[in-house]
């Protein structure tokens, strides 16, 4: 079997990143949308999506290469090779990009493509691809809600009351608003926590962007960091994710140190050697690759290793469309131990076109994992037609 194409697929949305004051849903990025196809000769087609810049990325992938080793696009690297032999692509994408690459946009078209061919491995073997990452331990996982903070109290109850209907046993309020207003940021927090109750996990990104994603703020130092995880933790928070600059691995060393909440990170580490560090140094509770930016499946069932010998709990992060969630799940019914999956409640119409079987919450507030074969969500071609702009 040889892989015949590598396309990168640029959608284009009408909607736009944000919250509103109010409890009505938020949305995600829905103004663009990259989804990556890798065919084969005998048929097989492994379909990922990426978080990404995604007109940047068209080019990344599938634009004009240098006839220098460490400049070349990663489709021309891949076409006539065996899909199946997925780790040594991963290495040969990562050498032949090495020059732009290593990190970044390069590494997060290369996690969408190690996606796809480890869908493609399995379709192969004819088997779901837990099974082919070692056997699945879980039929399902718990969701968590992951949503935006809004931008009043009452929007915050109204937002919070509605999952509790649908059934959610946790929800994650990120970003938005949040880092505006000191005094602001409690009162949306005792709000969530005051309608989720105290059953229910309530999970708290801050960002790390702490004036807010719009105004661009100055990063938070180690007190200032270490204080707000201090009054998040009043109001019984499960964990605190992702409020520090993602290479201050030392701050986040000291801050989890003297942290009376978990602290969970991770989504914009990439590589297993840069998650080796980030463990190893102490830096999380709750280690969260991101399946479309970490380096793929590859890298991913590398760190599940990293965690379990350092007793840490994965949860991957998967807040994109139900494919990104498709292959968490996959790997999150591998792990000895499983917590959560990320469920994002805030998809566009873009993101949420994409996939012609989302996942549904069950009634005792998990979703289950898919098992057939590869992993276990289909692809709106129609849609994806109809949205093409390359």
């Amino acid at each position: 079997m040889r892989i015949v194409a590598v396309e990168p697929i640029l959608l284009r949305g009408q909607q736009g990143y944000g919250a509103s004051a109010g409890g009505e849903e938020a949305s995600d990025n829905g103004d663009w949308q990259l989804v990556v196809r890798v065919a084969t000769d005998e048929g097989l087609v492994g379909w990922a999506d990426v978080e990404t810049l995604a007109p940047a990325a068209v080019a990344v992938i599938a634009g004009q290469g240098m006839s220098i080793l460490g400049f070349r696009t990663l489709s021309e690297m891949l076409v006539g090779e065996d899909p199946l032999q997925v780790e040594r692509l991963w290495d040969r994408m990562y050498v032949g990009s090495a020059y732009y690459g290593r990190r970044g946009l390069a590494m997060q078209c290369m996690s969408a493509i190690d996606n796809c061919l480890w869908s493609i491995r399995a379709q192969a073997a004819g088997m779901p691809l837990a099974a082919l990452l070692g056997g699945r331990r879980r039929e399902s996982v718990v969701a968590y809600a992951s949503t935006l903070f809004r931008e009043t109290p009452d929007g915050m109850r109204e937002a919070a009351l509605g999952y509790v209907a649908r059934g959610f046993r946790a929800v994650k309020f990120g970003w938005g608003v949040f880092g505006e207003d000191p005094g602001r940021d409690r009162e949306l927090v005792a709000a969530a926590r005051e309608a989720l109750g105290p059953d229910r996990a309530l999970l708290v990104d801050p960002g790390w962007y702490p004036a807010g994603w719009k105004r661009w703020g100055e990063p938070r130092s180690r007190r200032e960091a270490l204080a707000m995880c201090e009054w998040l933790a009043a109001h019984g928070v499960g964990w605190v994710e992702d409020f520090i600059h993602p290479e201050d691995f030392e701050q986040y060393a000291w801050v989890r140190a003297n942290s009376p909440v978990p602290i969970a990170a991770g989504e914009q580490v990439a590589t297993h050697w840069e998650f080796e560090r980030f463990i190893r140094q102490g830096c999380v509770d709750v280690v969260q690759p991101d399946l479309s930016r970490c380096g793929g499946i590859t890298v991913a069932r590398r760190v599940a290793q990293l965690a379990q010998e350092a007793g840490i709990d994965l949860v991957p992060h998967s807040w994109l469309t139900h494919l990104l969630t498709g292959y968490s799940l996959q790997l999150l019914a591998t792990l000895p131990r499983a917590r959560f999956v990320e469920f994002n409640v805030s998809q566009s119409l873009l993101t949420r076109g994409i996939t012609t079987q989302p996942f549904r919450l069950e009634a005792d507030g998990t979703v289950a994992i898919p098992d057939a074969v590869g992993i276990g969500v289909g692809v709106d071609e129609d849609f994806i037609r109809a949205h093409r702009v390359n």
